[in-house]
């Protein structure tokens, strides 16, 4: 006797209910990996902020500048993607302005300058406008260090270093903490 197959037979309706049901499902079980495939690159920028703040924050507090008598004043210019101080910041010491223009570096009174995407050579031209007077500054997209910027930070997908360009900090008239400039990637290899 051959063996009938049967089929099921499922109403039309009821087979789109069924779909809408399975990529319902399919939907909420890949919700966590999209998250995850969303976050993750927010996280590691996070983690280059927090970063970036902390050795911002290290190199101005063991930084002197001759003849002031106020709390340093850091400004930021526009163009920074890793710093996130709050503009309000006084507790490490200094306060933090962030500048609408690289012309506002001219009138702001900077004490520290945090350049963004400046070339070195753009960070050499601003810094020679001001330099009548002694500001440290640091940059987070001057990976060699040769010229500009006298601290250079320096982003790597698991951590961030930082370097240090011994003339541009000679010029800047600032005193470092020698343990400072031991801490940096040259020093540390």
């Amino acid at each position: 006797m051959p063996i009938k197959s049967e089929k099921l037979r499922i109403p039309s309706g009821m087979h789109s209910f069924m779909s809408v049901i399975t990529l319902t499902r399919m939907f909420i079980i890949s919700l966590p990996c999209i998250f995850l495939f969303i976050l993750m690159p927010s996280r590691a920028v996070a983690a280059q902020d927090d970063a970036a703040n902390r050795i911002v924050s290290g190199i101005i507090s063991f930084t002197h500048w001759p003849g002031l008598e106020r709390l340093p004043k850091l400004c930021v210019l526009p163009s920074s993607q890793h710093l996130s101080l709050p503009s309000t910041q006084t507790g490490n010491g200094y306060t933090v302005s962030y500048l609408v223009s690289e012309n506002d570096l001219l009138t702001a009174q900077c004490d520290a300058v945090y350049f963004g995407a400046q070339s070195p050579q753009q960070q050499a031209q601003l810094l020679e406008q001001i330099s009548n007077r002694p500001v440290l500054a640091i940059a987070e997209t001057n990976p060699e260090c040769t010229i500009g910027a006298a601290f250079c930070l320096i982003f790597h997908q698991d951590k961030t270093v930082f370097s240090v360009n011994l003339d541009s900090l000679a010029r800047s008239g600032v005193k470092v903490n020698s343990e400072v400039l031991l801490l940096s990637r040259k020093g540390s290899q």
